[in-house]
């Protein structure tokens, strides 16, 4: 079957439109210490969360994203269990001993409601006369509709164990998200991409 150069152009704005309204997050800012140059075999993942179950979710997705890059990246639920508090001493305790080399935390920085106004696409004008039975006479030229859009930031800091330092931080920015396993693929992708661009892992 052939289109026509119309149909392809209208298949095309639709495809392209499709594609931008599945596209919710973003990476607002990164950050990589001046003229590091090592990469990490076998980082520690770590989701700072009030759930357990999204603290899971998100450090198993974000490990198995790094390991497709043939680097082994450790979820911190199997290591520190839910019941232990995650901060400083818990960590240094927990990669003590071990092959692990560096530390990847993400954790949550804002969550803002932003209130979003929409024109309609039909600017109606005049719409008829009431005699007629059409629409109302009296009908707004301009009809719209307003949300509130949740938008959430979150920040990942990755740490260099042996020098117990900051390497490399970045943050990520979720603009109406629509269920949270969609909005960890779309986080995790963008972290993990720009990981391989800095060299942190390979």
């Amino acid at each position: 079957m052939r289109f026509t150069p119309v149909v392809k152009l209208i298949f095309t704005i639709f495809t392209s439109s499709f594609l931008l309204a599945c596209t919710h997050t973003s990476l607002e800012d990164s950050w990589k210490e001046p003229d590091h140059d090592r990469s990490y075999s076998k980082p520690l993942i770590i989701g700072i969360s009030d759930s357990q179950q999204n603290r899971q979710i998100f450090e198993k997705q974000f490990a198995q994203k790094i390991n497709e890059y043939q680097v082994e990246a450790v979820p911190s639920y199997t290591l520190i269990s839910s019941k232990q508090k995650i901060n400083r001493e818990t960590v240094v305790e927990t990669v003590q001993g071990t092959d692990i080399d560096a530390v990847l935390v993400t954790y949550l920085v804002s969550t803002e409601y932003e209130m979003k106004y929409q024109d309609s696409p039909v600017n109606t004008g005049y719409s008829g006369s009431s005699e007629t039975n059409m629409m109302s006479s009296t009908i707004i030229s301009k009809r719209g509709r307003s949300r509130s859009e949740e938008i959430i930031s979150l920040k990942t800091d990755l740490f260099d164990v042996s020098r117990k330092q900051l390497v490399w931080s970045a943050q990520t920015e979720t603009v109406g998200p629509e269920s949270i396993d969609d909005t960890i693929i779309e986080v995790t992708d963008l972290l993990v991409e720009r990981l391989v661009d800095d060299g942190l892992i390979k």
